[in-house]
């Protein structure tokens, strides 16, 4: 991911404003850490597939990272068991 890349999709999934701080909050790094990608170091790739799962979800569910804890993903069941485990079969 070009620092361009990283930062067109930081503005999309977090605003014009602060979008920066927020990256780096949602990453769990330093501020510093952002603005070095964008000074010239390599975007390590889990931030590129980080950043580009968020793009992907927020296509398909509007929200965005910070707003991610909204999904509803695993019902408890209703007599308070553990929920079921899906297999898959081959």
């Amino acid at each position: 991911m070009t620092p361009e890349a990283l930062r067109q999709a930081a503005i999309t999934l977090f605003g014009e404003r602060g979008w920066m701080s927020r990256l780096a909050e949602s990453l769990g790094v330093d501020r510093s850490s952002v603005s070095r990608w964008f000074a010239g170091l390599p975007v390590p790739g889990p931030v590129a597939a980080a950043v580009e799962a968020w793009l992907h979800l927020y296509k398909l569910t509007g929200l965005r990272p910070d707003e991610l804890s909204k999904l509803d993903l695993i019902k408890p069941r209703a007599d308070g068991g553990e929920p079921p485990i899906h297999r898959f079969r081959k």
